[in-house]
C-alpha cells in the first residue's frame, strides 16, 4: 500500500517540473523515486505501480481539462468531472504500460547498465506510442522540462523524446548509484558525470543562421475577446474593430499575427464586406496578416469545413489546420461517441483536417504555420522545414480557462523552436502570446486575460538542426535498437519456451 502511495505521490510531483512551476529537476525526482520503487519491489505488480504514476501525473497535470468541457464546452458539472477521471484513467494505461513492458523484458540478475537502458528504451517508447495512437496525445512529455535545464542542448538533435531520454538515464542512474557497492559506484558515478559533461555544452551550439542582415518586425494581437462575445453574431464587427484598431496602433510592423479563430465566421461571409477593405489599408502600410478563421469547400452535396489561416494582403493564401483535437473539434469514433454531442456545446466541433505543406508566404519569407494543438506535435512542425524561416502558432487558449495549460502550452512551444532553431511567434487570443528565439528562450510575453499587443524584432533563419533531418526517428531506431539489444535473450528464451 505504501508502495502505491508513493507511486501516486511521485506522480503528481512530476507536474511541478513543467510550466508554470518550471522545477525541471522535479522530473528527476519522480522518475527516480518511480524506479526505486520497482527495484524494492522486484518488478512485482509492475503496471500496477505505473498506472498509479500516471493517474498522479494526468490527474494533476490535465485538470484544465475540466475547464475545457465545463466552462468553454458549457457541460453540466458531473459531465466535466466525469470526463476528466476518464481520460485521466485512459492516459494514465500509458505509463503503466511502459512499467509493465520493462518489467517483462526484464531478466534475473540483469545488471544495473542493462535495468537503465532497458527503462530507459521502455519509457520513450511509449511515450512516442502516446503521442500518435488513438490521434496522439503528446502532452506532459519528460522532454518538454528539458527545455528550462542546462541540458537543452539535446532537444534539436534528438527532439522532445530525446529529452525524455536524458531525464530517465539520470534518475535511473541516481537510483543506481545509491544502490551499487562502492566500486561500481564510483565508476558509475563518473559515467553519469561525462554523460553531464557532454550534454551541457550541447546548448551553445547554434545549428541555424540568419537569412540576410535585416530583422522582421512583427507583433501578436492578443485582443482578449471573451467566450460569450466571440460567438455572438451580432458582435462580430464590434470584433473585427478592435482588431482592426490594434493592427494599424503598430503599423510599424511588417507582419501582424491574430489568434486562431480571430475571425469567428467563414471567409467567404466577411471577405468582401470586411476583408477587402482591411486589405486595401493595410496594403498602403506594407502591412500583412497572419489571422484565424473559418473556411469551408463545396463538394458535390457536402461541405468540408476547416479551421483555417488566411494571409491579410499581398497574394491570399490559407493554411488548413490538419492535426484536429479529438472531441473539441471533430468526433472520433461517432457510433461510440456521436451521442454525447449534444451534452457538450462546443462551437466548430464538426471539422475536416486539412492537407499540404504548412507554409504561407509572408514579405517574401516562408512561414511554418501551425494551429494551436498542432505545437504538441514536433514531427508536424517538421514539415515545415528546413524550407520555412519563420514560423508561426495561433491558439484559443481561452478554452483552457485559468489553470496549467496555457504555460504549459508555451513551454511545449518553447521546445518545437529550439527543435527547429527558428523564431517563433505564437498569438493567443486570451494569453500567453510571446515572441520566442531560436533558442526556445522568450524575448517578449504577454499577460494573461488582457488585452495586448506583443511586438519585437526576428529573424529570419535557414539551415538545420538534425532534427530537422531524421525527426523524431533517430531517437526512436536509437531505442528500438537498445530495446532490441538488451532484452534479446529474453525475448530468445520466451520464444522458446513457446
Amino acid at each position: 500500500m505504501i508502495r502505491y502511495s508513493l507511486a501516486l505521490f511521485a506522480g503528481a510531483v512530476s507536474v511541478l517540473a513543467f510550466s508554470p512551476f518550471s522545477l525541471w529537476w522535479m522530473s528527476i525526482v519522480s522518475i527516480s523515486i518511480l524506479f526505486a520503487l520497482l527495484s524494492v519491489s522486484n518488478i512485482t505488480n509492475a503496471f500496477r505501480t505505473g498506472y498509479l504514476f500516471g493517474i498522479g501525473m494526468f490527474g494533476f497535470g490535465v485538470s484544465w481539462f475540466f475547464h475545457s468541457v465545463h466552462d468553454y464546452g458549457q457541460a453540466h458539472f458531473a459531465i466535466a468531472i466525469l470526463t476528466t477521471i476518464v481520460l485521466t484513467l485512459v492516459f494514465a494505461i500509458f505509463p503503466g504500460l511502459a512499467i509493465w513492458l520493462y518489467s517483462k523484458l526484464l531478466r534475473e540478475n540483469s545488471q544495473a547498465i542493462t535495468r537503465l537502458c532497458l527503462f530507459v528504451s521502455c519509457w520513450v517508447l511509449i511515450e512516442w506510442v502516446r503521442s500518435w495512437i488513438f490521434t496522439g496525445f503528446p502532452w506532459l512529455l519528460l522532454g518538454h522540462v528539458v527545455i528550462d535545464s542546462p541540458f537543452a542542448g539535446i532537444i534539436p538533435i534528438f527532439g522532445s523524446y530525446g529529452a525524455s531520454a536524458v531525464i530517465a538515464i539520470i534518475a535511473v542512474s541516481i537510483i543506481e548509484l545509491v544502490r551499487a557497492q562502492s566500486g561500481n559506484a564510483i565508476k558509475g558515478a563518473l559515467g553519469l558525470l561525462v554523460l553531464l559533461a557532454i550534454l551541457t555544452p550541447l546548448q551553445w551550439i547554434t545549428w541555424t543562421t540568419p537569412v540576410g542582415e535585416k530583422s522582421v518586425r512583427a507583433s501578436l494581437v492578443q485582443a482578449n475577446i471573451p467566450f460569450d462575445m466571440k460567438w455572438d453574431p451580432k458582435r462580430r464587427s464590434e470584433i473585427y474593430k478592435i482588431y482592426v484598431r490594434e493592427t494599424f496602433e503598430h503599423s510599424d510592423s511588417k507582419i501582424i499575427v491574430w489568434p486562431e479563430t480571430a475571425i469567428p465566421t467563414y471567409y467567404s461571409l466577411v471577405n468582401q464586406d470586411f476583408l477587402q477593405s482591411l486589405k486595401q489599408e493595410i496594403n498602403k502600410q506594407d502591412i500583412e496578416i497572419l489571422s484565424g478563421v473559418f473556411t469551408y469547400q463545396r463538394e458535390a452535396d457536402r461541405e468540408t469545413l476547416f479551421n483555417s489561416l488566411v494571409t491579410i494582403g499581398g497574394e491570399t493564401q490559407f493554411y488548413h489546420k490538419q492535426r484536429l483535437v479529438p472531441f473539441g473539434e471533430y468526433w472520433p469514433m461517432r457510433w461510440l461517441f456521436g451521442h454525447l454531442r449534444g451534452l457538450i456545446n462546443i462551437p466548430m466541433s464538426d471539422l475536416s483536417p486539412g492537407e499540404g505543406e504548412p507554409i504561407v508566404m509572408m514579405h517574401g519569407i516562408p512561414v511554418g504555420a501551425s494551429i494551436c494543438y498542432e505545437a504538441a506535435f514536433g514531427e508536424e512542425i517538421n514539415r515545415a522545414l528546413p524550407r520555412a524561416q519563420l514560423l508561426a502558432n495561433v491558439s484559443n487558449d481561452a478554452w483552457f480557462g485559468d489553470s496549467l495549460a496555457p504555460h504549459q502550452h508555451l513551454q511545449i512551444v518553447r521546445s518545437r523552436a529550439l527543435e527547429a532553431g527558428r523564431y517563433m511567434l505564437r498569438a493567443t487570443n486570451t494569453g500567453i502570446s510571446a515572441i520566442i528565439d531560436p533558442r526556445g528562450t522568450v524575448l517578449v510575453k504577454s499577460d494573461q486575460f488582457i488585452d495586448e499587443v506583443v511586438s519585437g524584432d526576428v529573424r529570419p533563419m535557414q539551415g538545420r538542426t538534425p532534427y530537422i533531418i531524421w525527426g523524431n526517428w533517430g531517437i526512436i531506431s536509437i531505442m528500438l535498437g537498445l530495446i532490441l539489444l538488451v532484452s534479446r535473450h529474453t525475448i530468445a528464451d520466451r520464444l522458446r519456451s513457446r
